[in-house]
């Protein structure tokens, strides 16, 4: 019973929601089923400890019908088909809710238009008339998609149009508007997919596929610059495919800032979607060696930083609180990452907060060089995260090399490689590039050990030979850390 679907949904809820839920189910016009209203009731109450204790078949069937004697599944089954098809009615309705961009005014003026109620028509249409045109030119879009605001607006000039050949004054200029608002509706859509579609095929090293009417309405765009100017979000998403396609210095730089000036007319979802995208070009570019594009990811961060971007419900994501800390490291942005690590800690998810704290401030002291530090930090968490774990387990390696720990390295050398190696979840190319690591460290920490009393010339064969094998590995991670080490080797 536990594991029915209904429970895998109750558990996605948030208080509200599940709030609102029981208000739905408490409607006589959405609900007339009794049990069902108190199935729904009593989940609200335990909300949001669904566990096989309290949702136990035998204990719901007996708080819905207590004078029954016995278990009849059957009958417990129906009511459970009952609050399924209301839950998901009540996730259309909360969503169409959510989603307030005119209030579908449209459907109300269809339903005053059958039922032949001019005069409210008047009234009601002028005022949404200037509401619709004020939102489909509105500077602040944080819960409205612009693209759906048009599509609204041009079905609420349709039925203007429909009104006006009713009452028998028919009129162009409502269908020219309409075509206007659909223009840019279909526009708007068209452009934000080519950037998905662009973004996918380079991500998973694919052919762009042909898009012929693409390539026309790019055109057509081209020679109408008013169009552009009109839409800012047109323009925008213009801006991000030609990034996509031609990912240079310049016209990033260009890019960000039309983000910049524009970002007030997207929703929230739509504005961490153009900052990913710059992002992904950012990465693609540092994992090209443009070192240039490491500013660029750094400044981004900070960027979505400072309007909350980055959050989720208030929560800082783990992995953005990483990469950050990473990126600013990189850029030895010491200051400002230590300052990050304490005023961003307490944005982290409790269940996560400790470890990643650890981890990114050992990632901290290691790259200012109080190594003494970073091993209480490590040692004292075990990382659930297998990223995390492996980054860990990374960094612990780093540290004892460059502590000289010989008995710790080797035996974490071994544990490390035995870990990777039983590891089902990675793939050949994780794998590859941990076993190199390990095994070039190794070998370069007994170069290390061995300076002082190896023979002069066997010592530096073997120190060419580790730099030919580090040169020839096409995946090894950490590669710019053993470089530097092998570096420190070689003699005067």
């Amino acid at each position: 019973m536990h594991c029915n679907a209904i429970f895998i949904q109750l558990e996605s809820l948030k208080r509200k929601e599940m709030t609102r839920f029981a208000a739905f189910a408490d409607s006589p016009y959405f609900n007339k089923h009794r049990d069902v209203r108190a199935l729904v009731n009593y989940f609200s109450e335990i909300y949001p400890e669904f566990t096989a204790k309290n949702c136990d078949r035998t204990v719901l069937f007996k708080m819905l019908f207590p004078n029954n004697t016995g278990h009849n599944q059957a009958q417990l089954a129906i009511v459970f088909s009952y609050t399924q098809r209301l839950l998901e009615q009540f996730m259309v309705v909360d969503e169409l809710a959510q989603a307030h961009v005119f209030e579908d005014k449209a459907l109300y003026f269809k339903q005053l238009r059958k039922r032949n109620l001019r005069s409210l028509l008047h009234v009601e249409w002028d005022e949404t008339d200037e509401k619709a045109t004020k939102l489909s030119v509105s500077k602040d879009f944080a819960d409205v998609d612009i693209a759906q605001a048009q599509l609204k607006s041009s079905q609420l000039k349709a039925e203007k149009d429909a009104i006006s050949l009713a009452m028998g004054t028919p009129n162009l200029s409502h269908l020219l508007e309409k075509q206007r608002h659909l223009d840019a509706f279909y526009l708007i859509e068209k452009l934000r997919d080519a950037c998905e579609i662009t973004q996918r095929s380079r991500l998973q090293k694919a052919a762009l596929p042909s898009q012929p009417l693409l390539e026309n309405l790019l055109e057509s765009l081209a020679q109408n610059p008013a169009m552009l100017n009109e839409h800012p979000v047109l323009d925008t998403y213009l801006q991000v495919y030609n990034l996509l396609k031609d990912n240079v210095l310049a016209r990033f730089k260009s890019c960000v800032l039309v983000i910049q000036q524009n970002e007030r007319h997207f929703h929230r979802e739509a504005a961490q979607g153009l900052y990913n995208y710059l992002q992904n070009c950012c990465i693609e570019q540092i994992n090209r060696g443009d070192a240039d594009f490491l500013r660029e990811l750094y400044t981004l961060y900070q960027l979505q930083l400072d309007n909350g971007l980055l959050l989720e419900d208030g929560v800082l994501p783990e992995w953005h609180y990483k990469n950050i800390v990473t990126t600013g490291l990189r850029l030895d942005e010491r200051i400002w990452v230590r300052d990050f690590l304490e005023n961003y800690r307490l944005r982290l998810a409790p269940a996560v907060a400790h470890n990643a704290y650890s981890y990114n401030l050992a990632a901290y002291y290691y790259h200012t060089g109080q190594t003494k530090a970073v091993l209480p930090l490590l040692i004292q968490v075990e990382y659930t995260d297998l990223r995390y774990n492996l980054d860990a387990k990374a960094l612990l390696l780093r540290t004892y090399f460059d502590l000289s720990e010989d008995e710790a390295l080797m035996a974490h050398v071994d544990a490390f490689t035995q870990f990777v190696k039983r590891n089902k979840s990675l793939t050949d190319f994780q794998k590859k590039g941990y076993f190199n690591l390990v095994k070039l460290t190794k070998r370069a920490y007994k170069l290390k050990s061995a300076a002082s009393f190896a023979k002069q010339g066997k010592w530096l064969d073997d120190l060419k030979k580790l730099e030919m094998d580090l040169a020839n590995a096409e995946t090894i991670f950490n590669r710019s850390w053993l470089v530097s080490k092998i570096v420190e080797l070689r003699p005067g």
